[in-house]
């Protein structure tokens, strides 16, 4: 369970990672300028109040003159009913751009990932990415929604609260500006350190998103190799790793917050001192020293909730960097800009030849390791063909090569004479119906797992299937029969009828090309002549690549091929390659003793 860098070849180096969200935000321009026009009515309605204490004080209490002071109370109201709607409104409409705009980030990365080529997903965390998309989203919606608005308002109402300060004492204002400009350097000093570890406590999340999603997935096997202890020590070492940086966060967070508090509220207490010498001097008015004292506080505050701000839009940062990663993900298999159309290549009955010339390949994730060598196939439109090998050999990867998972290193493949990478992806991969080894199914209903490839098919078309193909009559069985849920990843569903649910998906594509890989290994005997009966009826015009261990699944086989170590070393007939007493025969005596 290594922890593998989601982007190893990609690290964005913009100064400013807030940037990286105005083009999600431009289509919501008009309800964050709203936003912003309620932001500042309800942060002018906070100063007015420092303006409304003075005259308060020096009209209604000082010259007691009751219809002025009435005046004021009431336009303190309506100030106060003014504050409510617009901070009503400005909630409301950054809010909903907040999602909107995530909702988008989210789609567009979700569609880049999902034609990303496996290479990808071989070498990185599928916990990491999920963590990126839902927890590191979820950061960026709370910096929209709360965060930078209350940085705006709290930097709006300290430069407004240092305005209304200047023009009641411009003495104690320079006083309290000199105090703020210490406050501001431990912001400045301890945000870096505070963003560093931002960014590892995201990694740590991800990494333990990771491994919650493995552990759950292989439930199964660690609790049969009784390794559950082992499993929540691994864990617990995740949370404790994530819980360290967590709390080196919270401690220069917390010095940080105390250090400008301390600062802050020093210069308040400084002005109440040195005010209330002018007021006895006679040189301002009680007004002014609580006007001056309201907006100190405001002042303040302010700069405290800054200080605090500055910590979570480091948080922040460092998840849009993290987030805007995933785009940056260049895929190693990509389309050519411009495609050729395979209706030029076209046979009249739809057939496809397929021919691999001079390949050599080997993963990415093991470069030094060869997979196939030097490989030369070529397989005639309309044949059924066997490829078989012991485990390792190479066989799983012709499938992937043909379906363009991963390019060659060398060499060419083609289909009806032209060149695979030449094609758009759509072009390449419709002439193939894949079934593999694990035959993935989606959560939700039989039906939508079977239909799954085309939004058109319907429920009759569906169900004719069923009815004409034995094999499937269990789903006739089921309370729900075709609406039935299957569960995450087909849980509710045996290996068998995963498999069958599989070849009736793929039968309903209905291409040219059907590749099997161990198709039926998670069949009974009875069940695997059905389905393969099925195939044969349902393939009888179609070209037909078989991977298979059982050999007797194979005997019918137009041609058979033999891989070892990424080479073909025998091909032939059934009969063939039994007169030739070598490496498939010994394996055929093999399987027919045991």
């Amino acid at each position: 369970m290594n922890n593998i860098p989601v982007n190893k070849a990609t690290s964005l180096k913009k100064p400013n990672q807030m940037i990286l969200l105005l083009p999600f935000l431009k289509p919501y321009k008009k309800e964050v300028y709203l936003a912003l026009l309620a932001l500042g009515v309800t942060s002018l309605t906070i100063l007015f109040f420092g303006k409304a204490v003075k005259y308060i004080i020096d009209i209604g209490f000082v010259e007691r003159n009751q219809i002025l002071l009435n005046f004021i109370l009431l336009a303190f109201v309506i100030a106060i009913i003014v504050m409510a709607v617009a901070g009503y409104y400005r909630s409301y409409l950054i809010n909903s751009a907040s999602e909107k705009m995530i909702a988008d980030i989210r789609k567009k990365i979700y569609d880049h990932l999902i034609r990303v080529s496996a290479e990808f997903f071989e070498s990185n965390k599928t916990g990491d990415v999920i963590s990126r998309l839902s927890v590191d989203t979820g950061i960026v919606v709370n910096l929209i929604s709360n965060t930078l608005p209350f940085l705006i308002r709290n930097t709006f109402l300290f430069i407004g609260g240092l305005i209304f300060l200047f023009t009641t004492s411009f003495k104690l204002s320079l006083i309290s500006l000199i105090l703020i400009f210490f406050a501001i350097l431990p912001i400045i000093f301890l945000g870096k350190s505070v963003k560093n570890l931002s960014k590892k406590n995201q990694v740590a999340l991800a990494n333990l998103s990771a491994h919650i999603e493995e552990s759950i997935n292989g439930v199964k096997t660690i609790q049969s190799y009784l390794c559950e202890d082992k499993e929540v020590r691994n864990f617990f070492n995740f949370v404790e790793d994530g819980l360290k940086i967590s709390l080196n966060k919270i401690r220069l967070k917390a010095l940080m917050i105390a250090i400008v508090i301390a600062i802050a509220f020093l210069s308040v207490a400084l002005v109440v001192m040195l005010g209330s010498r002018d007021v006895i001097n006679q040189k301002i008015t009680s007004g002014d020293l609580s006007s001056f004292i309201f907006y100190s506080m405001i002042c303040a505050t302010s700069l405290v909730a800054l200080s605090q701000i500055a910590g979570q839009i480091q948080n922040a940062s460092a998840a849009i960097s993290r987030i805007f990663e995933l785009l940056e993900v260049k895929s190693p298999v990509s389309q050519t800009v411009v495609p050729q159309s395979f209706e030029e290549f076209k046979n009249s009955d739809n057939s496809v030849k397929i021919n691999f010339a001079s390949v050599n390949f080997s993963y990415p994730s093991r470069k030094e390791l060869l997979v196939l060598k030097n490989f030369n196939l070529q397989i005639p439109a309309g044949k059924k063909i066997a490829i078989v090998g012991l485990s390792g050999s190479g066989k799983s990867t012709i499938f992937q090569l043909l379906l363009r998972f991963y390019d060659v290193d060398s060499g060419i493949i083609t289909l009806n004479d032209c060149d695979v990478k030449a094609l758009s992806f759509v072009d390449l991969r419709q002439n193939f119906s894949y079934i593999s080894q694990d035959c993935f199914i989606f959560s939700g209903t039989i039906f939508e797992n079977i239909a799954y490839v085309d939004k058109s098919i319907t429920k009759q078309e569906v169900q004719k299937i069923i009815t004409e193909n034995p094999a499937l009559s269990f789903i006739d069985n089921l309370p729900n029969k075709i609406d039935s849920y299957v569960g995450e990843k087909g849980i509710k569903l045996s290996g068998g009828e995963r498999q069958r649910i599989a070849i009736a998906r793929a039968i309903i594509k209905d291409s040219p090309i059907l590749l099997l890989d161990e198709a039926t290994s998670a069949l009974d005997n009875q069940n695997e002549q059905i389905i393969n009966r099925v195939i044969n009826g349902f393939a009888k015009s179609k070209t037909v690549i078989t991977i298979a261990h059982k050999l007797s699944t194979v005997v019918n086989c137009d041609h058979i091929i033999f891989i070892k170590d990424g080479e073909i070393v025998e091909q032939g007939s059934h009969s063939d390659l039994i007169a030739l007493g070598g490496y498939y025969n010994k394996m055929y005596q093999v399987e027919m003793i045991s």
